[in-house]
C-alpha cells in the first residue's frame, strides 16, 4: 500500500511540474481595450501580466483566414501593452506571439461587436416645436453585429426617438442617447418655440415684425441658435453667410419691415447712423439691451419693429432693414466685417464690389456660373442689392429687403428665363468667399 500512495504521489508531482510547462492560452481574447484615436488608428489594448505573457509581445491584423508566419514583416511590436493599427471597418482575425510561437488568436466574426465609435456630428441642437430630425450618425466596429441601436430620451414631454428621428414636442431639453452593445453617446436637443420648422416656400403672410415682441433671455437665446445655425454651415464660408439669411427669412418667425435708412456708419461716411434701417452688429436687434450698441443715431435708437422717423420719405414706420442693410448683416453674422455698405455702384466702397461684378444675362442664368450666395444688382431706385439663397434647374430663391408688394424681409421666387428682367449684374462670390463651407442649394 505504501509503494502504491508514493507512485501515485511521484505521478502527482510529475504532472504539476508538467502543467508548470505547459504554454498559457488564455480561453478569451486578452484585449482590455480597443478605441479609434483622432489620426483614425486602431489601438488594441491588452493585459500582459493578467495572462502570464511575456514583455516581448507583437500583434498582427488580418482580414483573411491566412495565419501569419512568425517571420512575416507585418508583425507590430506592442508598445506600452498597446498595438496600432491603421483602422479600416471590417471584420479581423488578430493573432498574439512571442519570440517563439502565436500564443493567441481570436476570429472576430465569432465575437460579439466591439464597438469603439458612434459619431454624431454635433454634441447639441436647437429644434423647433413641432419639428422632427434625423440624426445622421456613423459607428466602426469590428466583428459580427446586428446593428440594433437602442434609441431613447430621458424627457419625452420635451422630444421623443424613434430610429434615429427624434421629434420636438414642447419647449424644453431633452437628452438623446443611442446606445449599441455597451457603447453609449448622448446629445442634447434644445427644443424653441421662438424658431418655426423650416418651410419649403417662405411665407408672405407671416405677422410683421411688432415693437418690444421679445425679451432680452429671448432675443439672447435667438442669438445663440442664429450662432449655432451659422457655425453648422460653416464660419466665414459661403454657407454661413447664406445661412444667416435663410435664417431671418425662414426660421425666424416674423418679417422684418423694410425702412428707407436715415444713413450708414460705413468709414468713409461723415453722417454716421447706427440702427435706422440698418443693424451692423451680430445678433437680432429685438431688445432694447441691443441698443447700448448704437453709438451714432439721428432717430433712434429704436429696435426692429419700433415706430420711428424715417427722412427719405418724411413720415413714421416701422424700424428694420433696407436692402443693402440686410446684406451687409447677413455678411457680418457670417463673419466677414466688410464694413456697413450700400447697394450703388459708386466712387466709394460698396456690396457690389465684393467679388466679380458680372452683366447678368438668360444665358448666364442658366449656366452653372452661379452659386448660391453670390450677390445680384439692381439700377432700380438708385441700387438694389440681393443675396441668392437657394437654386434649382428651374428658378433662383432670392434673399431681399423690398419696398413693395407686401414689403420687408423676404424671398422671392425668379425663374432663371426671366430673372435678367429683374436685375442687371450678378455679383461672384468666390474670391471673396474662399471657401464654400457645408454648401447647399436648397435648405430642405
Amino acid at each position: 500500500m505504501k509503494k502504491i500512495l508514493l507512485i501515485l504521489t511521484l505521478i502527482s508531482t510529475f504532472f504539476c511540474l508538467m502543467c508548470s510547462l505547459v504554454v498559457f492560452i488564455p480561453s478569451k481574447p486578452p484585449i482590455t481595450k480597443i478605441e479609434l484615436d483622432e489620426n483614425n488608428k486602431l489601438n488594441i489594448y491588452f493585459s500582459i501580466s493578467k495572462y502570464k505573457l511575456n514583455k516581448n509581445i507583437y500583434c498582427y491584423l488580418s482580414t483573411d483566414d491566412t495565419s501569419p508566419t512568425l517571420s512575416d514583416e507585418n508583425w507590430i511590436e506592442a508598445k506600452n501593452s498597446i498595438c496600432e493599427f491603421d483602422f479600416k471597418e471590417d471584420s479581423y482575425n488578430l493573432y498574439i506571439k512571442n519570440d517563439k510561437k502565436i500564443i493567441y488568436s481570436f476570429d472576430s466574426n465569432n465575437v460579439k461587436t466591439l464597438v469603439f465609435d458612434i459619431k454624431y456630428d454635433k454634441k447639441s441642437k436647437y429644434l423647433a416645436k413641432g419639428s422632427t430630425f434625423k440624426i445622421n450618425y456613423t459607428f466602426k466596429s469590428i466583428g459580427i453585429s446586428d446593428n440594433s441601436l437602442i434609441w431613447t430620451s430621458d424627457n419625452e414631454k420635451v422630444a421623443t426617438v424613434k430610429d434615429g428621428i427624434v421629434t420636438a414636442i414642447s419647449s424644453g431639453t431633452a437628452n438623446i442617447s443611442v446606445t449599441l452593445n455597451k457603447d453609449k453617446k448622448t446629445f442634447e436637443f434644445i427644443v424653441s418655440d421662438l424658431i418655426v420648422s423650416t418651410p419649403k416656400k417662405f411665407d408672405y403672410n407671416k405677422p410683421i415684425l411688432q415693437c418690444n415682441k421679445y425679451t432680452k433671455e429671448q432675443n439672447d437665446l435667438l442669438d445663440k441658435i442664429l450662432v449655432d445655425r451659422i457655425a453648422e454651415k460653416g464660419y466665414k464660408t459661403r454657407a454661413g453667410t447664406v445661412e444667416a439669411a435663410r435664417f431671418l427669412t425662414l426660421e425666424f418667425p416674423y418679417r422684418i419691415s423694410y425702412f428707407y435708412e436715415n444713413g450708414r456708419s460705413a468709414a468713409y461716411r461723415t453722417d454716421k447712423v447706427d440702427g435706422e434701417g440698418r443693424y451692423y452688429f451680430v445678433g437680432l436687434y429685438l431688445h432694447s439691451s441691443r441698443t447700448k450698441n448704437i453709438t451714432h443715431k439721428k432717430y433712434g435708437p429704436k429696435t426692429w419693429g419700433c415706430s420711428m422717423y424715417s427722412a427719405p420719405i418724411g413720415t413714421y414706420a416701422p424700424n428694420g432693414l433696407d436692402c443693402s442693410g440686410f446684406v451687409s448683416w447677413a455678411l457680418l453674422n457670417a463673419g466677414f466685417d466688410v464694413d456697413d455698405l450700400g447697394a450703388g455702384i459708386a466712387s466709394h466702397a460698396d456690396l457690389t464690389d465684393l467679388g466679380k461684378r458680372t452683366d447678368l444675362t438668360t444665358t448666364i442664368a442658366k449656366s452653372d456660373k452661379i452659386k448660391v450666395g453670390d450677390l445680384l444688382f439692381s439700377y432700380v431706385v438708385g441700387g438694389h442689392i440681393a443675396i441668392i439663397i437657394g437654386m434649382d434647374s428651374n428658378k433662383f430663391y432670392v434673399a431681399q429687403a423690398i419696398w413693395y408688394d407686401k414689403p420687408g424681409v423676404v424671398i422671392t421666387e425668379y425663374s432663371r428665363s426671366k430673372i435678367s428682367n429683374e436685375f442687371n449684374y450678378v455679383i461672384l462670390m468666390d474670391t471673396f468667399y474662399k471657401d464654400d463651407g457645408n454648401y447647399s442649394e436648397l435648405w430642405y
